[in-house]
């Protein structure tokens, strides 16, 4: 996005490279899944609140037919505006419709060609895939290991109708940082 943002002329190149990192941003943030990612609408799932935006996402637009609601960061609003100024239009008929993700086509991105491009940016930048899943799962795992006593509150990130698919990743990532304890130990006063 930077490298974007630093160009002299917006070209379409530079359009879509600030586009999948804004992409990218949001999903680090908010891992929403593929369907949701690519329902997002200007002015209708994606709303202004005074100087943020927020994300206001009906049931429709949710697997699990629960709707969701995120307050957008003031850094997160910003790169939105930004790229509501000065790079979505750079995109070949992207004022056509208010998809906030424009494709190639002038379309709204599709989920699978939303989900194609993360894997691709993240394999060129990390040398591996990174899913749209795994960002979830990432997300929770964050969670879990930084703020265990607050872990009930990931059910609302991740939109689950349940505790008990959130604690599945909790307790993935409690036996991970238990693993990582012994190891410790281990290598501490095993080798002695």
């Amino acid at each position: 996005m930077e490298r974007a943002e630093a160009a002299g002329k917006i070209s379409k190149d530079c359009a879509f490279q600030y586009r999948d990192g804004l992409i990218i941003l949001l999903l680090a943030l908010i891992p929403l899944r593929r369907r949701t990612l690519a329902a997002l609408r200007v002015g209708k799932q994606l709303i202004r609140s005074g100087n943020l935006w927020m994300l206001d996402i009906p049931r429709e637009d949710t697997k699990t037919e629960q709707p969701l609601e995120f307050l957008l960061c003031e850094t997160l609003s910003r790169r939105i505006d930004l790229y509501l100024e000065r790079f979505r239009g750079r995109i070949p008929n992207a004022a056509r419709h208010n998809g906030l993700w424009v494709s190639n086509k002038g379309r709204p991105m599709a989920g699978g060609t939303i989900y194609d491009m993360v894997i691709r940016r993240t394999r060129k930048v990390l040398g591996f895939d990174v899913t749209l899943h795994r960002f979830r799962h990432a997300a929770l795992t964050f969670w879990s290991i930084h703020d265990p006593a607050t872990i009930r509150a990931g059910k609302n990130l991740l939109g689950h109708r349940s505790f008990g698919t959130t604690e599945e990743f909790y307790i993935i990532a409690q036996s991970r940082v238990a693993g990582r304890v012994l190891a410790d130990a281990w290598q501490r006063f095993g080798a002695a």
